[in-house]
């Protein structure tokens, strides 16, 4: 059975809270509902599982026996953790500095004369951990382990010389209520935010192409370029061995997992043209596949794609750029 497609970007959220009955806040539930129509530019499924989505399915009367099991479902959990993201970086860079003894260069990402940056992502389990982080660094970027479009980062500067109550709370609570948070150098000398899409299928792993966003400091979205993958390369603008060794990587890297479906891997160049290659590992739709399905349907031309234009919040494609607003 092919599954209706559902537009649930509040998913993110409900893997963190990991209920069945999941209700998002309102202002997000508006969103979803006033952007529902987006749904219909990819061709099944939802935005992203959890065990809300799957009771969303079951509600509308979908057996389910034609849904993921639950134990799938918390495969996916795990897999969409920042988490395991801070693990795959490390297991990149592991590989891109030392390289793997005897094997092929097509099995390499690159020597050690790499311009990717290597991992210093760190996840924390307590507040004292990330003191110490706190008290050698003096700009930083802390990631709740669920969120999405920016939503659950920090910017931290000087936090050890210039304390901030509420802050702090909001970190302690995030670290209980989700098990812990990443630690991330800020990169203020970031140029480009990139990323590259992917399908998982049981007969291996397919790469759909690259996609270019733009992100305000603390990684809140503010849209995507709509254009030819020939445009996007000559954004993205770094050496095609890079991104074709990248490539493979992930997709011998993303079979080997339990999860099937789009998957997409958001990246960063800096100004001296290094890169950040797995800033985010999402395993779920994105905008990126998004803007990448319209290119391909031919839909890039300025027009509202989902919701209204002067109320509530609407979906459209403006100047080659597609982005969501709020209309208060």
């Amino acid at each position: 059975m092919r599954l209706p497609a559902l537009f649930n970007p509040s998913n993110d959220m409900a893997l963190a809270a990991n209920l069945r009955q999941y209700t998002p806040p309102r202002h997000i539930q508006q969103m979803e509902a006033d952007l529902a129509a987006l749904a219909q530019f990819w061709d099944e499924g939802p935005w992203g599982w959890s065990l809300a989505t799957k009771q969303h399915y079951l509600r509308m009367g979908i057996p389910e026996c034609e849904l993921p099991t639950d134990e799938w479902i918390a495969e996916v959990r795990c897999l969409s953790s920042r988490e395991f993201g801070t693990k795959y970086y490390k297991t990149l860079s592991d590989r891109s500095l030392k390289g793997q003894g005897n094997s092929t260069n097509q099995e390499r990402v690159i020597d050690e004369k790499s311009i990717l940056l290597p991992c210093q992502a760190r996840f924390v389990t307590s507040l004292s951990s990330l003191e110490f982080i706190i008290l050698h660094s003096s700009l930083l970027i802390l990631k709740a382990p669920w969120s999405s479009s920016g939503r659950g980062n920090m910017l931290i500067e000087n936090l050890a010389h210039n304390p901030d109550l509420s802050l702090t709370r909001r970190i302690e609570h995030i670290i209980k209520e989700q098990g812990g948070i990443v630690a991330e150098p800020f990169y203020a000398d970031k140029t480009l935010d990139f990323a590259m899409e992917f399908q998982v299928k049981d007969t291996g792993t397919e790469f759909l192409g690259y996609s270019v966003f733009f992100a305000d400091e603390t990684g809140h979205y503010g849209g995507n370029m709509v254009a030819s993958q020939e445009e996007l390369l000559k954004k993205i603008d770094l050496p095609t061995e890079l991104l074709e060794s990248l490539i493979q990587y992930h997709k011998k890297t993303l079979e080997k997992l339990p999860y099937r479906g789009p998957v997409g891997i958001d990246m960063m160049r800096l100004a001296d043209g290094r890169v950040h290659p797995c800033v985010e590992v999402n395993f779920r739709m994105t905008m990126g596949l998004l803007a990448l399905l319209l290119y391909k349907k031919g839909i890039r031309e300025d027009q509202l794609l989902a919701g209204q234009a002067h109320q509530g919040f609407s979906a459209q494609i403006a100047d080659g750029l597609l982005s969501i607003a709020c209309n208060k």
